[in-house]
């Protein structure tokens, strides 16, 4: 049995920016779609957290209350720096660039 020739075909690095379906509009709409899931499945995820530890301990429901309060401020965090990622992610992809590293401060992508 031989050995079978293929083509390998590579296509061209960057298409042409043309060709390209990044506008604003998509770059927002892609952007707020992840921060709200972002915000949604972190926030479902700490109040049932809280919520368990609540009633498993049998604690109280001011200390539920004041739990819940104080375990939005981690997920408002991840929500504003995620807003401000997705936004800046989008922006390098619609400028035929690769994605950089995540940089871990609240106001860094807010800074231009």
């Amino acid at each position: 049995m031989g050995v079978m020739d293929q083509e390998v075909i590579r296509p061209d690095k960057n298409p042409p920016a043309t060709s390209q379906a990044f506008n604003p509009l998509g770059c927002f709409i892609a952007a707020s779609g992840v921060t709200l899931m972002v915000f949604c499945m972190l926030g479902a995820a700490m109040a049932a957290t809280v919520w368990a530890f609540s009633k498993l301990f049998g604690l109280p429901d001011w200390f539920l209350y004041g739990a819940l309060l104080a375990g939005m401020v981690p997920v408002l965090w991840a929500t504003v720096w995620t807003a401000g990622r997705a936004w800046h992610v989008e922006r390098r992809l619609a400028q035929n660039l690769d994605v950089d590293v995540p940089v871990y401060e609240l106001g860094y992508y807010f800074k231009r």
